[in-house]
């Protein structure tokens, strides 16, 4: 009741009776596409998720400062995760769950209070064949990771020039 009279305060008219607001139907068509609204963008956000095999392969970003070296990580179909051109950080398993990527790891060779493997927490924003962008969860808003993947290892063939 308190947001139909709101509503009828916006339009400037003169303040209505309990009956009128109950029998102008305008009102609750408002609320009600409002609501609805409401119930579809929750529904749409939640049900985006990614298949597994979507995200199998190496995938790599320049190293900051040395943009003709890359590294990144290879996530494999056993779960297994390796890190790529990182040598204090090493992954060694991978999981997803509908849009967030979750990677076990460990630091090796530097001092660490907690040597302990920990899992980061990443949300997918965007994935394609060649394209992956991450939005580490603990990372600061706007801040995403673009890697690509590696090309799939097709070998040229030579021709072998034979005898006339």
């Amino acid at each position: 009741m308190v947001l139909l009279a709101g509503v009828m305060a916006c339009r400037q008219q003169a303040p209505a009776s309990k009956t009128q607001l109950e029998d102008d139907s305008s009102l609750l068509e408002i609320t009600d596409s409002v609501a609805a609204a409401a119930d579809s963008a929750l529904l749409i956000a939640d049900t985006i998720s990614y298949s597994p095999d979507q995200l199998i392969g190496k995938w790599l970003q320049p190293v900051p400062g040395l943009d003709k070296q890359k590294q990144g990580f290879d996530l494999r179909k056993d779960s297994v995760a390796r890190s790529l051109n990182m040598y204090t950080l090493v992954y060694e398993k991978w999981g997803l769950v509908k849009d967030t990527l979750l990677l076990w790891n460990h630091t090796e060779g530097m001092e660490k209070k907690d040597s302990a493997a920990t899992i980061d927490t990443v949300l997918i924003k965007e994935l394609t064949d060649s394209t992956l962008v991450l939005f580490p969860v603990k990372a600061a808003e706007g801040y995403l990771e673009k890697y690509e993947r590696e090309a799939g290892g097709k070998v040229k063939s030579k021709k072998v020039k034979g005898k006339k």
